[in-house]
């Protein structure tokens, strides 16, 4: 089992790099990725931030046997764009964290895919961000750009995103996905039912992202 989308506390999570590697290797994750928010929040990993958590990385991998991946999740704001420090990470996710509706939703979300080199479209539709509002003709025209880009779809626990109806759009394309929990807390690591069940509904002929 793997968790692909956790924070730490260099930004918004409440565990350390180290923490978060014991907690998972007690959850029997072989594969983990702290993916902590970039700097167009306050919290939001800098520079400098991102290369001494590359070394709790290391380390913490090294003493617990498990794989930890160096990601960071970008918000994608309103003009399409998303913000990174100087460093060189294993994956990049991009996410709305706005409450934004329906059509203006998808441009948004379209123009950074078209724009920046991303990994991961996280918690697509999030409810908890309020979204309602899906387009079927919008629909496809995302899927297309995911599909031409080679971006993979997070099945997100926490937000319960995307929506069954999108993810059934997914079975007939060739589209990666990338199973998290969106962990703040230690006691969310690994927590991927959701995303696990989902993939095994609707993504049983794609390809698991990885970095």
């Amino acid at each position: 089992m793997i968790d692909l989308h956790i924070h730490s506390n260099y930004s918004d999570g409440q565990g350390s790099v180290e923490e978060i590697a014991r907690r998972a290797k007690e959850r029997g994750l072989k594969a983990i990725a702290i993916v902590d928010h970039s700097i167009e929040l306050p919290f939001g990993l800098t520079e400098k931030k991102a290369r001494m958590r590359e070394i709790e990385i290391e380390n913490a991998a090294s003493l617990y046997g498990i794989k930890i991946y160096s990601g960071i999740e970008c918000s994608i704001n309103a003009a399409g764009e998303i913000v990174l420090p100087d460093f060189d990470f294993d994956f990049i996710i991009a996410s709305v964290h706005e409450f934004v509706y329906g059509q203006a939703y998808y441009e948004r979300v379209i123009r950074c895919l078209e724009s920046h080199d991303v990994d991961v479209l996280g918690h697509p539709f999030s409810p908890l961000f309020g979204f309602d509002g899906r387009l079927a003709e919008m629909d496809e025209k995302l899927l297309d750009v995911v599909e031409e880009r080679g971006v993979a779809v997070e099945l997100n626990s926490s937000h319960k995103s995307p929506q069954d109806e999108f993810l059934q759009l997914c079975r007939d394309r060739k589209i990666a996905y990338s199973i998290g929990s969106d962990a703040h807390s230690l006691s969310g690591v690994g927590e991927v039912g959701w995303s696990v069940e989902k993939a095994k509904r609707y993504m049983a002929g794609a390809k698991l992202f990885t970095p």
